[in-house]
């Protein structure tokens, strides 16, 4: 019985002489795991499909408990990633991300962001800290870690400074969150220490925008290069606490960018 999948190679991994082992972030079925065969010789028609960033449809077939991949055609080799080492370690903190929290269920939105995001890099069409931003807020918000960032959650001002909590998922305005280190002494909350990161008006609104724009949208904003940084960070750190872990491809991506 055969199986045809469209999908994003996550990861690709080198077995024996000439086979490789992929993962795919598909269309249809969630992540997936297929062999193929000979895909390491120059004369194999599965090679050029079969490689990481590629977004390809396979056809696979099931020998015993394994998929294999009985034929391949590449739909998107975002080949422009390979143009700079910033570009290429960028998208490998993409896959890395999707490698984490896909699993066997399929989830189109986060596939389409994803493909949005490599595209984006790939054509050199916004700056890589926008890009790495919209990924990360909208990834976790699509996976059900949506923050709550439109309005102070004490008294829900929408204007100003305000103090993004990264570990409960919403923000306080300046003076809300100054009664509340007054009234505590220090800066928790119920008894637990907080994870607090400023964002400025520009910063928070773009937030906001990058968790509920439509997706065909999500770059479709500009802010000054200090609230950029604002939202870089706060994002980042946003992950981060909510998948718990750090990622070696991100920690890459931030040391060639020096």
């Amino acid at each position: 019985m055969l199986t045809e999948i469209t999908g994003l190679v996550l990861k690709s991994v080198n077995l024996g002489e000439s086979d490789r082992l992929i993962t795919v972030f598909t269309k249809e079925m969630g992540t997936v795991s297929a062999l193929v065969k000979g895909a390491r010789s120059l004369k194999n028609r599965n090679m050029s499909a079969t490689q990481q960033f590629c977004y390809s449809s396979m056809m696979l077939y099931k020998k015993g408990d394994k998929f294999w991949v009985r034929e391949s055609s590449l739909i998107e080799s975002f080949f422009g990633l390979r143009d700079s080492i910033e570009a290429l370690s960028l998208a490998g903190y993409i896959v890395e991300v999707l490698s984490d929290v896909t699993t066997a269920e399929a989830e189109a939105d986060l596939l389409r962001l994803s493909l949005n995001c490599l595209y984006a890099i790939s054509e050199k069409k916004y700056s890589l800290e926008k890009i790495k931003a919209a990924f990360e807020i909208r990834a976790v918000s699509i996976i059900g870690f949506m923050p709550e960032v439109l309005t102070c959650r004490e008294c829900e001002e929408t204007k100003g400074d305000f103090f993004f909590d990264i570990m409960a998922g919403n923000i306080e305005c300046y003076a809300c969150h100054e009664r509340i280190m007054r009234e505590t002494g220090r800066n928790v909350d119920d008894g637990e220490r907080r994870v607090v990161t400023i964002l400025s008006d520009g910063a928070k609104v773009a937030l906001g925008y990058l968790i509920h724009s439509p997706l065909e949208r999500i770059f479709a904003f500009n802010i000054s290069d200090e609230d950029m940084a604002l939202l870089s960070r706060a994002t980042e750190e946003y992950i981060l606490n909510q998948l718990e872990r750090t990622f070696k491809s991100l920690e890459f991506y931030k040391e060639v960018k020096r």
